[in-house]
């Protein structure tokens, strides 16, 4: 009677709407949760989602700047399709410091405390588990840095086991105009830190903004001095065993109009879709603003890779300001981007021309200072990965 029982909360528990839901019951009771935390759970749970949704739940994590990270709570949350116009705050605060989002991967976030620079851990605001890296090595507390987080595309979702890597970018300050980044990167496999040496950049000045992965690599708008925005692509990927193989250099589309200086209403974004990396051009065009977003073809290519055009159009939307930024593609549909407007954050598609107003950021004034973080939840949450031991 007892095994009964069990199958038959089995498949009624297989059938809830989403793996948020599927998080959330696991606090009913111990059984409950011994039950969906089984292999046996997740198996099926992933397979009936596979055949009944073709939707998944995202979650737009946003931080507030580095410089206004003094307190706790810098980090707000919007989960979709949920209908609220709620943010969610203090999302992060099952963890036991205030922390600075790095990087993100899928669901998964790279965190470090303010000002920390050699401490990191990866969790899952959607678990609210994490694991603390090994510390990195000294000198690159002395950096102004970029980080990005890249696991190879499969996986099983019920191990905690699988190749990722970290990789930290520091920029010395007054002297990045003439050095290259310095590289360290975290390894899965060894559990250990190391800094790549004698690697290629086109420039050396080269200085890297907004990071995303994509299919093992890692994807950088970069700029100089001279072009603000308009350099380029660098694409690292960090799992090639030959150091002349991991950088490679992506000119922007022919017709991303690079005329210096970006204007304080031009913005390059850049995120993925299906396993394609996306870039987005945000440009106020007369009394209203113009919006191409490119997909990248041949992706192994490096400098002969090809950009093809998915949109070109002038926002639908009136706006009695001026002040209007892109914040992120959405990672599961190719015709929305998420904008924000005065306090408010919009999620514009762009096929239909229409846009829906999603909430009022919980902090005023925020809007220009705002880093945005698309989290795309699947069938099941990514377990958070355990390194190897040190060899």
């Amino acid at each position: 009677m007892t095994n009964i029982l069990e199958d038959l909360l089995l498949e009624i528990l297989i059938r809830l709407p989403s793996c948020l839901d599927a998080v959330r019951c696991r606090l009913v009771c111990r059984r409950w949760n011994s039950l969906i935390s089984s292999p046996l759970f997740i198996q099926s749970f992933i397979r009936h989602q596979s055949l009944c949704s073709d939707s998944h739940l995202a979650m737009l994590l946003f931080q507030k700047s580095y410089s206004e990270l003094s307190t706790n709570g810098a980090q707000f949350s919007k989960i979709f399709p949920e209908k609220s116009k709620t943010f969610r705050e203090h999302c992060l605060n099952f963890l036991p410091w205030n922390v600075i989002v790095r990087a993100y991967f899928d669901d998964l976030l790279l965190v470090s405390q303010p000002r920390n620079f050699r401490d990191f851990c990866i969790c899952n605001p959607l678990t609210k588990k994490w694991h603390a890296l090994p510390q990195a090595p000294l000198g690159i507390q002395e950096f102004y840095i970029r980080c990005g987080l890249v696991c190879l595309p499969s996986y099983n979702c019920s191990s905690k086991h699988y190749r990722y890597n970290v990789v930290v970018f520091g920029f010395d300050f007054p002297y990045y105009l003439l050095m290259p980044p310095v590289v360290t990167i975290f390894c899965s496999e060894t559990a250990q830190w190391s800094k790549l040496v004698d690697f290629w950049l086109p420039s050396p000045d080269l200085f890297f903004h907004q990071i995303a992965a994509c299919n093992g690599i890692l994807y950088s708008v970069a700029s100089n001095e001279e072009n603000g925005w308009g350099e380029g692509i660098v694409a690292l990927n960090p799992f090639a065993d030959v150091v002349e193989k991991q950088f490679r250099f992506i000119a922007l589309p022919m017709d991303i109009d690079p005329t210096p200086p970006f204007d304080k209403f031009s913005y390059i974004c850049v995120g993925t879709f299906q396993g394609r990396l996306r870039l987005s051009h945000l440009r106020k065009v007369k009394d209203s603003f113009g919006l191409k977003v490119w997909k990248l073809e041949d992706q192994n290519a490096g400098q002969t890779s090809s950009w093809s055009l998915v949109h070109n159009v002038i926002l639908a939307i009136g706006f009695p300001k001026n002040e209007i930024y892109i914040l992120a593609l959405h990672p599961s549909n190719s015709n929305v981007v998420f904008l924000s407007w005065d306090d408010e954050l919009l999620q514009y598609d762009i096929s239909q021309g229409k846009y829906q107003k999603l909430g009022i950021y919980p902090v005023k004034q925020l809007a220009p200072r705002l880093f945005a973080f698309p989290l795309m939840h699947y069938s099941w949450p990514t377990p958070v990965p355990v390194p190897a031991l040190p060899l």
